[in-house]
């Protein structure tokens, strides 16, 4: 393995196979993580990527000793709601690297129960505390069943943000696409274990009203954690489309980081608001998420309306209304 190995994010940790006792590691520069909105076989997307193949033997080995884990932070979010734009913002911060959706956290939520999978954590989480030389902090921004485990990743790394836009306008974003839905509702075990039990929902509207909430009950659940005083928020995405400077500003600070004084210009200047964050090619902007969202409302207002009722008759039977109640519907 390079000698520069571990300490350096130049060899991002791809896959690992708990079955077969093997990972993949790949070679990467900054820029391949700047262009990344997912870090699994989409990042393939050049014939020159390399790497090597190794157990995990091999690869705790190479990774000894790894930078501090504190400095590696995590962006949490319910799907579908601004992250990779809000990723991509934070990326404007000097001094930070955004891995966005890592595979190995992935299989990491997926075999929370194997103990086999569990001795993988500590390599996966020291592989994500790598930077460059300009690194100040990692921001990882992982797929939104990762969250499920975020009580795992939490105690040994830095601070954490879950970011959440509110029920109704999640409804419409998930009803607009049938394959958006299969997302959360395909891994409802995972969502819905060691969470209190919440009543039966018999549609998929429904369905995806109670993968929304039970992420928020999860957050409101760690934020309460003695442990974990003082490190973790929530935002909802409508702030940042709101006013982005100030809300990602506010969010730069929450993880010990400084925004220059340029912030504003450096916002406008990179274009991320007019284009699509998952497709730099797309354009897509607030005046375009208006309608779109608009249009799936109206054409969804029944499935998004048996949504919103399960949730408020929920509500009204765990007692959680004044809470929740102010994130059901947009603001403003």
């Amino acid at each position: 393995m390079p000698p520069d190995f571990s300490r350096s994010a130049a060899y991002p940790l791809f896959a690992f196979d708990t079955a077969q006792d093997r990972a993949w590691v790949l070679h990467f520069d900054a820029e391949d993580y700047r262009r990344a909105s997912f870090l699994d076989q989409r990042a393939l997307n050049r014939p020159d990527v390399s790497g090597w193949v190794v157990d995990q033997a091999e690869l705790a080995a190479a990774l000894d000793p790894s930078p501090p884990l504190r400095d590696v932070h995590w962006l949490f979010h319910i799907g579908h709601c601004g992250s990779s734009l809000v990723s991509r913002l934070l990326d404007l911060v000097p001094g930070v690297l955004g891995v966005r959706e890592p595979l190995p956290l992935l299989t990491l939520a997926h075999e929370r129960d194997n103990p086999v999978a569990a001795t993988w954590e500590a390599p996966v989480l020291a592989s994500l505390a790598r930077g460059f030389a300009d690194s100040r902090a990692v921001i990882v921004k992982p797929t939104s069943v990762v969250t499920t485990i975020a009580d795992r990743l939490l105690p040994a790394t830095g601070r954490a943000c879950l970011l959440w836009v509110d029920l109704h306008t999640w409804l419409a974003t998930m009803l607009r696409d049938p394959r958006l839905i299969d997302g959360p509702l395909s891994t409802e075990p995972l969502r819905l274990a060691r969470q209190p039990d919440l009543p039966s929902a018999d549609t998929d509207d429904a369905r995806l009203a109670r993968a929304w909430l039970v992420e928020q009950l999860r957050w409101r659940t760690l934020a309460t954690d003695p442990a974990l005083a003082g490190r973790l928020i929530d935002l909802d995405f409508a702030d940042v489309l709101r006013d982005p400077a100030p809300a990602v500003a506010h969010l730069a600070a929450h993880y010990g980081l400084d925004v220059p004084g340029d912030w504003a210009q450096r916002i406008k200047a990179s274009q991320l608001l007019s284009r699509y964050a998952k497709d730099g090619d797309a354009h897509f902007d607030s005046n375009a998420r208006r309608r779109e969202l608009s249009a799936a409302a109206e054409k969804h207002a029944d499935g998004i309306a048996e949504g919103m009722r399960w949730a408020e008759a929920t509500l009204e039977g765990i007692g959680d209304e004044a809470y929740f109640a102010p994130r059901l519907q947009p603001r403003g």
